[in-house]
């Protein structure tokens, strides 16, 4: 760990809450319990009232409506990064090296890319 990342976790830290925080909206968090929910209303409605005509057709539809959410969150997640990246980047002529430490600091954090 170089020392820049060290002088700046608290603060990558706190601009990463501060970022996260604005950036949950009533409308995202709206729209991934809305779609949460459609994907309980058909477990629900297969299971109690309707059958799909085949398993395949069921297994596409549920894959279908978990993919959904989890791509909504997924972009909003890099939507995140890159909002701090920019901050960082801003702050890094006030406070030099605080670019350096982010990028250190979101190869700690971030999974690895599969390419």
């Amino acid at each position: 760990m170089s020392e820049n990342f060290e002088k700046y976790k608290g603060t990558i830290n706190s601009l990463y809450r501060q970022t996260k925080d604005e950036l949950w909206t009533p409308q995202l968090a709206t729209l991934v319990l809305l779609f949460v929910g459609i994907l309980i209303a058909t477990i629900f409605f297969n299971v109690a009232v309707f059958s799909f005509g085949h398993w395949a057709i069921a297994l596409i539809v549920y894959l279908i409506e978990v993919i959904i959410p989890l791509f909504i969150l997924y972009r909003h997640q890099r939507k995140i990064y890159e909002t701090v990246r920019e901050k960082a980047l801003e702050m890094d002529a006030t406070n030099p090296g605080i670019y350096e430490a982010y990028e250190e600091w979101r190869k700690k954090v971030e999974p690895p890319e599969s390419t």
